[in-house]
């Protein structure tokens, strides 16, 4: 039995050997900065997690980190006070981050026509003043 089980590896190795896996390489993290164009949003949620997206990039840009990063930061308190030590982030600089995702995303809905101009204006005015605690919360309320 075991040399069927060393057949059977070697033979899987080989398959991947054929198909390029000495060739494989991770997928770059996308640069936060770089627009991405909205797909097609169906409903609110969609708009939502868009939204998300978006200002979660717009805050990355910010603080010259990837949205990924930013997302498992923005998992529990825990991991947001260890993300702020190691980048030497403080709360008002954290907070306005969050403040220009947010804008960034208010502007992105408005450039895929998800958001009239009018309502840009009146969310953009509020994001621009909003408390800051309330913007960091408002980002951690959308991540879900």
């Amino acid at each position: 039995m075991p040399a069927v089980a060393v057949l059977a590896v070697a033979l899987v190795l080989g398959f991947e050997l054929a198909a390029g896996g000495l060739d494989y390489a991770p997928a770059a993290v996308p640069d936060p900065c770089a627009l991405h164009p909205w797909r097609d949003t169906h409903g609110l949620t969609d708009i939502e997690n868009r939204v998300a997206l978006s200002a979660l990039a717009g805050a990355a840009c910010e603080l010259h980190v990837s949205r990924e990063e930013l997302v498992l930061a923005f998992a529990s308190d825990s991991r947001l006070q260890s993300f702020r030590r190691t980048h030497h982030i403080t709360d008002d600089r954290l907070a306005e981050a969050a403040r220009a995702g947010l804008i960034r995303a208010i502007d992105d809905a408005e450039r895929a026509g998800r958001l009239n101009g009018l309502a840009a204006t009146a969310l953009r005015f509020a994001a621009e003043h909003a408390p800051a605690d309330q913007i960091t919360a408002l980002v951690r309320r959308l991540l879900g």
